[in-house]
């Protein structure tokens, strides 16, 4: 086939004739090195580049005064100004007024300012309608679409804008729904074809600096939201809905996340996918299920809670309790189901600290009334007494400094089925726990129904009892059965000749003390113990009454190096105010009876008894022992031990 190189004809590209060409020298000249025909066209470049540049940059700069100079001619500020008010009053039914006169810019995007905004309700229901303010509103629209008289908005931006709610107390809210929407509502739930004017996309909102002002008159509350910013995201009807919002809620910055997946559809009273998220350092919440915004509003699905610190979270909330804080990190997870003001929680994990607990939670948020919690709860480890602590709050006081009131107990109305492995209430540890806590119009009770405690069962009751100032008393009653009670005086610190065995125990006390406040002092009651084959160690019979004999004092240390064995044991006695009074102390051994009665001042560990050893059988033909008496005196565990006829003729008994 004939071809082009064999023509002579060199292969060309189709836009070459653009490029700059060298033509040979004339004849009688030396002909062009290549590399000299190069560094021409380079050159030659390089001179039409800079003029390039400057061309366009002339160009621009030329548009963008043409633009800016005829932009307000071109564009009719008051078909975007009546554009955004009929948007605005086909969702909420209100009017948007602005004051001043409205500025266009260009650049980056065709934008519209308008000033001093104002949403009012024509026809309030309460209060004189104001919605909702704003420095400025920004809306940046089509500018092609504004040249044939038919602006597209864009994004809206509001700056320094100021929402405000309000519930009055039949639960109506001021912000309502517009013609517009209902009819859009309306048509789609029964399924008709659009006959009116089809409700114009939200779009997207953006705002800057605002705040929200919240009036609830139905629970008596008013809180504001500040520095208020972030994005409502709605392209289009049929889209789905994207909300993120951060603002300042009692000096703590939250961040709220919002997607659903059909919005029309919960406002048409249907469910629709729904994720949220609150974030904040006093708490995180995750929820991710479905929603309803019907009269018969509710939710369901998974949900996540967890707070770093429950008395951080509490002071947030507005409630302060001075102990609370040592519960720490909480954290709680499961199946939501709502319905009204109530919510359950099925397949509990719940986690206090280091505690681990499941089970399934009732909440209840009325209106008007105190919010509740109930349910059952299986923990592995709990700690009783921060539990109780919990809800001891701090005395009334003149600090007036907090967002919101100090709340006394009845801040929360409890109502739990506890059981758990492992129990603390120092000093003691229980085991196998089930019991209940009850919280009801500030007095708050724990029911111990069973626990193992020192080998032995045990059960019991512990009140708290509230007023407006704080806690004002409490009250603690506790039962052993066959239980090891030299555990118990192992626990209390104290040494020297006790009793110690197992048997049972019934101990009832009571303070008129604030439980924060409590000292040893403030404790008053009465207490039971029975002991079986029992000794009382540090005590030798027969070396004391060796020392009785001869008719001197002497320290109690000197009748230590043994014990004394006893079948039967019982003390009985009452507590007030810093002093444990022993009515009656026997103790039967083999062959003597040791009786005690008296006073001890525990809080100094001084004791005053006096004492009797006698025999225990005392039959016609025996040989009769004579009664040992004796006083006791001084500072435990090496008091002074004084035998009565050193002191009087008078027998003791």
């Amino acid at each position: 086939m004939y071809s082009l190189a064999e023509s002579g004809i060199s292969r060309s590209h189709p836009f070459d004739f653009f490029r700059p060409k060298a033509y040979p020298l004339a004849r009688g000249h030396e002909t062009e090195h290549p590399g000299q025909r190069t560094d021409n066209v380079m050159g030659i470049q390089n001179r039409f580049r800079p003029k390039l540049l400057l061309l366009l940059f002339v160009v621009m700069a030329a548009l963008v005064v043409v633009l800016r100079l005829s932009g307000p001619a071109l564009v009719s500020s008051e078909r975007v100004k009546d554009q955004i008010e009929a948007k605005v009053s086909a969702w909420t039914g209100a009017q948007l007024s602005f004051s001043g006169t409205p500025t266009f810019t260009f650049w980056p995007h065709p934008q519209m300012r308008f000033e001093h905004a104002r949403l009012t309700d024509p026809a309030p229901v309460a209060g004189d309608g104001l919605l909702f303010t704003a420095q400025t509103v920004s809306v940046s629209f089509s500018l092609l679409g504004s040249l044939f008289g038919a602006p597209s908005l864009g994004e809206m931006e509001l700056v320094r804008p100021v929402f405000h709610i309000r519930r009055d107390e039949h639960g109506k809210f001021n912000w309502r729904r517009g013609d517009g929407m209902r009819t859009a509502l309306k048509e789609s739930s029964a399924g008709e074809q659009e006959t009116a004017a089809p409700l114009p996309e939200f779009g997207e909102v953006a705002m800057r600096d605002g705040a929200i002002v919240v009036e609830d008159r139905r629970r008596g509350e008013q809180y504001r939201i500040s520095d208020v910013e972030g994005s409502i995201d709605w392209s289009a009807v049929s889209s789905k809905l994207d909300v993120a919002l951060q603002g300042v809620i009692n000096s703590e910055v939250a961040r709220l996340k919002l997607t659903a997946g059909q919005p029309m559809q919960l406002l048409k009273g249907q469910n629709s996918a729904v994720r949220v998220t609150l974030d904040s350092d006093p708490l995180r919440v995750d929820f991710d299920g479905t929603a309803n915004l019907s009269a018969n509003a509710y939710a369901a699905g998974q949900v996540k809670l967890s707070t770093p610190s429950f008395g951080h979270l509490l002071a947030w909330q507005g409630t302060r309790f001075s102990p609370v804080g040592k519960l720490g990190e909480v954290s709680l997870e499961g199946q939501l189901s709502t319905n009204g003001a109530t919510a359950r929680v099925d397949g509990l994990m719940l986690q206090v600290q280091e505690s681990q607990a499941t089970g399934a939670l009732d909440v209840s948020l009325p209106p008007q009334g105190t919010p509740r919690i109930g349910g059952t709860i299986a923990f592995d480890k709990i700690d009783l007494r921060s539990m109780i602590d919990a809800y001891s709050p701090l005395p009334g006081g003149d600090d007036d400094s907090l967002p919101a009131p100090v709340a006394a107990l009845a801040a929360i109305d409890l109502d739990l089925r506890l059981s758990a492995r492992e129990a603390l209430f120092e000093p003691v540890v229980l085991e196998e726990l089930a019991a209940g806590i009850r919280s009801v119009d500030g007095d708050t009770s724990l029911d111990i129904a069973d626990a193992t405690l020192l080998g032995g069962n045990v059960s019991g009751h512990i009140s708290v009892i509230g007023d407006e100032r704080g806690s004002s008393g409490g009250e603690l009653q506790v039962s052993l059965q066959n239980a090891d009670l030299g555990a118990l005086v192992g626990l209390s610190g104290l040494s020297g000749p006790l009793p110690v065995g197992r048997g049972s125990a019934d101990i009832s006390l009571f303070t008129d003390r604030a439980v924060s406040e409590l000292q040893r002092g403030d404790i008053s009651g009465t207490f039971r113990f029975n002991l079986d084959q029992g000794t009382i160690s540090s005590f030798d019979a027969e070396t004391f009454e060796k020392q009785m004999a001869e008719n001197a004092v002497f320290n109690a240390g000197k009748a230590a190096n043994g014990s004394f064995d006893f079948s039967d044991g019982l003390i009985e006695g009452r507590i007030e105010r810093g002093l444990a009074e022993l009515t009656k102390a026997t103790f039967d051994g083999r062959d003597k009876r040791l009786s005690l009665s008296g006073v001890i001042p525990y809080h100094s560990r001084n004791v005053a008894l006096a004492g009797s050893l006698a025999d225990r059988f005392q039959s016609e033909d025996a040989i009769v022992s004579p009664t040992i008496n004796f006083l006791i005196g001084g500072s435990w565990p090496d008091p002074v031990i004084s035998p009565v006829s050193v002191l009087t003729e008078i027998p003791a008994d």
